[in-house]
């Protein structure tokens, strides 16, 4: 009863938002727009989301240097999968399932793995939120002064600029704080792992050094620069993809829309649907309708391609290698 509650409430979930997505668009001219799409630039942008995946796969190995250093393959086989799986269902498993799957193609310990997560995770917060940052600084004046969007700008868009400054503070601040203070964080790890059941205690502990040793990568010139360089990448390739996708349809949007549109959505993808379906969606529509004048079924047209560009690249990638591995469905839930 349990899991049919589940099942039910994450259908009226997207049904809803859904709805709110496509209620006044016409679905007709909606097609229209999506059938002149430009395949040099709509191929352009999907090749950007298939080299998100590399960038990931780099930056991960590079993460997990000294850890039994994994091969190329058994990285970006983990990766694939992962983000296929958070892609098809409702839920944000790539996190756990990357590093149980790559304990099984190397010999990197699972919560090891999982440490080094928490690391690619602190990084792509501090991307997403220095790209916002610098989004807001460029069309402060701009977007404040506009009668269209002065209301927006001041209730949503100015507390998020805010609320994401703190956030950042933080962050590095705790980078920072863990970086110099090592020992006396670790010993208040050990006092919270005191309380964890106790077979899980080890891989507690295990978890929190490897998330710990990655700092070790501020004194590693090489390995620190393929982060670095990788982190770059991959955020280019993110937020590029949308403007290729826009130029696809024939629209025209200035460059840095790529920022605000990747962050508002990237909110979306945290509602309970399947890859986001509805709510990343909706986000979208409002910050393309709201702030660029663009028309609902011209915004209805960007939103969907936008996510097919986003998903579809990697559900077949992902699905692909599970083709090819022989994986069975219960070896994932295992895993």
């Amino acid at each position: 009863m349990k899991r049919l509650f589940q099942v039910a409430a994450i259908v009226a979930l997207t049904v809803f938002f859904l709805w709110l997505f496509l209620k006044n668009a016409n679905l007709g001219d909606v097609w229209h727009i999506l059938r002149s799409v430009n395949p040099w630039w709509l191929a352009l942008a999907v090749a950007l989301n298939v080299g998100a995946l590399f960038f990931r796969t780099f930056r991960w190995r590079a993460i997990l240097v000294g850890r039994d250093h994994p091969r190329f393959y058994p990285a970006f086989f983990a990766n694939a999968i992962g983000y296929m799986i958070s892609t098809l269902l409702p839920i944000r498993a790539a996190d756990v399932l990357r590093p149980a799957l790559l304990t099984r193609k190397s010999e990197v310990r699972f919560s090891a793995a999982l440490g080094t997560v928490m690391t690619e995770r602190i990084l792509d917060l501090i991307s997403i939120l220095t790209l916002f940052m610098w989004f807001v600084a460029l069309r402060w004046r701009e977007y404040s002064t506009l009668p269209a969007t002065a209301e927006l700008w001041r209730f949503v868009v100015r507390p998020a600029a805010l609320a994401s400054a703190g956030i950042l503070l933080l962050v590095i601040a705790f980078v920072i704080g863990l970086y110099f203070f090592r020992s006396k964080v670790r010993r208040f790890h050990e006092w919270v792992g005191g309380i964890v059941p106790k077979r899980f205690r080890g891989s507690w502990m295990n978890f929190f050094d490897a998330f710990v040793q990655t700092l070790a990568l501020a004194r590693q010139p090489v390995a620190g620069s393929i982060v670095i360089l990788s982190t770059l990448g991959l955020w280019a390739c993110l937020t590029l993809q949308f403007t290729y996708t826009v130029k696809a349809l024939h629209l025209h949007l200035p460059i840095d829309s790529a920022f605000f549109v990747t962050g508002a959505t990237t909110l979306g993808l945290a509602v309970p649907t399947p890859g986001g379906i509805g709510g990343m969606h909706k986000i979208c529509q409002f910050v393309l309708t709201r702030f660029y004048a663009m028309g609902i079924d011209e915004s209805v047209a960007a939103a969907v391609l936008f996510h097919l560009v986003g998903s579809l690249p990697v559900v077949i990638v992902g699905t692909s290698l599970f083709i090819a591995e022989g994986l069975r469905w219960r070896d994932v839930t295992r895993a």
